[in-house]
């Protein structure tokens, strides 16, 4: 009786939770005024492909509901920052983009380009892989002090690039890095996490769901009925909770294609979070279906 009527009240939280148009939470990037939602969106794989029609409704939705952080590189990047501003939303949306230090003329065009489209207003955060931005860091501080950009940062999601990244925030100069955090993928919690709250870095993670393996580890198997202490309806939520109960993290990117998806991502930036101890018992229990 307990876990029916657990489940009959997480069906029902949803609707409740992204009621009308309720905004999501927001949490400060360190060392500024700046706030992002704490739910943000990855470079779909609608983004790449040029997908006008899908990404127009998932920015439609996300930036209805508050949502701000957008990771997207490449043609993508325009794509999106062309949407937001036809949505309204040219300079609320904050966009992580990448680019190459290492073909620095290259990049500054395409900086620039992208600047066009956002009303000519330095970009949010130029971004790169640790191979690329390690070596050629000194030119993403360049950027940065020209005014291209007003954030700088690394992104990676294997924890055999963590030590690089780790000597990048040691110097004090970057100001977002993005890692990879899961119930199943933990690693970043011991190294890179307590670094960037010492370093006041803000942190983005990505693969929440694994690229989609964590679903396949779950599929068929019960939400817990405890789920309903911390407002978790989904598998889905039950990732994005966990990740989102760490102080150290700014914002989790989930990376769907399909509307509906995300508004079940969403929902898991609303509500109560679990406990440190809670923490421990989402993770066994996850990693005990492996």
């Amino acid at each position: 009786m307990q876990e029916s009527g657990a489940a009959a009240l997480t069906m029902l939280l949803p609707e409740l939770l992204l009621a009308g148009d309720r905004q999501l939470p927001t949490r400060p990037i360190p060392g500024t005024d700046e706030r992002l939602a704490v739910v943000g969106l990855g470079n779909s794989r609608a983004f790449k492909g040029g997908d006008s029609e899908v990404s127009q409704r998932l920015l439609s939705t996300f930036l209805g509901h508050g949502g701000s952080y957008v990771d997207c590189g490449g043609q993508g990047a325009y794509l999106v920052a062309s949407i937001a501003g036809t949505l309204g939303h040219k300079h609320s949306a904050f966009l992580g983009s990448y680019f190459s230090g290492e073909f620095r003329a290259q990049s500054e065009a395409a900086a620039n380009r992208l600047r066009a489209i956002k009303g000519g207003r330095p970009l949010d955060l130029m971004h790169t892989y640790p191979e690329d931005g390690v070596p050629n860091w000194d030119v993403f501080r360049e950027w940065q002090e020209a005014g291209l950009t007003r954030h700088i940062g690394l992104a990676r999601h294997n924890v055999r690039y963590y030590d690089a990244m780790m000597k990048v925030m040691q110097t004090g100069t970057m100001d977002f890095v993005q890692v990879n955090l899961s119930p199943l993928e933990s690693e970043a919690e011991d190294r890179i996490l307590p670094m960037a709250m010492d370093k006041g870095v803000a942190v983005t993670i990505n693969r929440p769901f694994i690229n989609g393996r964590y679903f396949s580890i779950v599929k068929g198997r019960p939400l817990p009925a405890w789920a309903v202490e911390f407002d978790c309806t989904s598998w889905a939520q039950f990732s994005i909770k966990y990740i989102l109960s760490h102080p150290a993290v700014t914002c989790v990117l989930t990376e769907t294609a399909n509307p509906n998806h995300l508004l079940d991502n969403l929902g898991g930036g609303f509500g109560r979070l679990p406990d440190q101890k809670t923490r421990i018992r989402m993770r066994e229990l996850v990693q005990s279906f492996t």
